[in-house]
């Protein structure tokens, strides 16, 4: 037969929680570890796709101050209409959108 004895079932159900708690520090620490593993070998490979990709945005960029100092109106005019088609752009946008119509009350209830 069982035990109905209150403070037994409770002695137990301590030492049942105190065994899942461990249980559960053991593998938050085991999946600490794992993630903490992931993080830096994908941050060691990141840094060195930067250092490269920054290598290369260096050299495009002394490559276009270059041709921008070997042609100096060529540069000029593409400001030029880069500005312009920005200006254009910009007025068909906004000529595009209209104010919503109104009607003859709302006019007076404003």
């Amino acid at each position: 037969m069982a035990t109905f004895d209150p403070q037994a079932q409770i002695t137990a159900l301590r030492e049942e929680m105190n065994k899942l708690r461990d249980e559960l520090a053991t593998q938050s620490a085991e999946a600490y570890e794992g993630v903490r593993n992931r993080a830096g070998s994908a941050g060691r490979s990141m840094r060195a796709a930067v250092k490269s990709g920054a290598g290369y945005v260096q050299s495009e960029g002394r490559a276009a101050a270059d041709a921008a100092r070997a042609h100096p109106a060529a540069v000029s005019t593409v400001v030029l209409m880069a500005g312009l088609a920005g200006l254009l752009l910009g007025y068909l946008l906004a000529s595009a959108s209209e104010p919503p119509a109104r009607s003859r009350v709302s006019r007076y209830w404003r």
